[in-house]
């Protein structure tokens, strides 16, 4: 049977994690931005480094940098996949609240 404290029992456990979802969301989000950066700082140095036609140099550019290049786009992909799994959270945590109103009314 579902009482109102086991649903405040999960809402605290949601609630707990929630707290620490914000926190990571946050770091990812700067490690993301600063891999991104890197990406496009060591595509810069090669392009300007390179000589050649301006299309050969962007290839050039391209190439050497898909290292730097494929790891800011694997940090972007868990800053994501973080948010996303914070909504997931947010969610549960409304449905949690909605049960728990519907619980207390029924043994009002």
């Amino acid at each position: 049977m579902i009482t109102p404290d086991s649903i405040r029992s999960e809402l605290f456990i949601v609630g707990k994690e929630l707290a620490k979802a914000a926190n990571a969301i946050y770091d990812l989000e700067v490690k993301a931005e600063q891999a991104e950066l890197l990406a496009q700082s060591a595509s810069d140095k090669v392009f300007l480094a390179t000589t050649g036609n301006i299309e050969e140099r962007k290839a050039m550019a391209r190439e050497r940098s898909l290292e730097e290049h494929g790891l800011a786009v694997i940090d972007r992909a868990a800053y994501n996949r973080a948010r996303t799994k914070a909504k997931h959270l947010e969610l549960e945590q409304m449905r949690l609240m909605a049960s728990l109103k519907s619980v207390q009314h029924e043994g009002a």
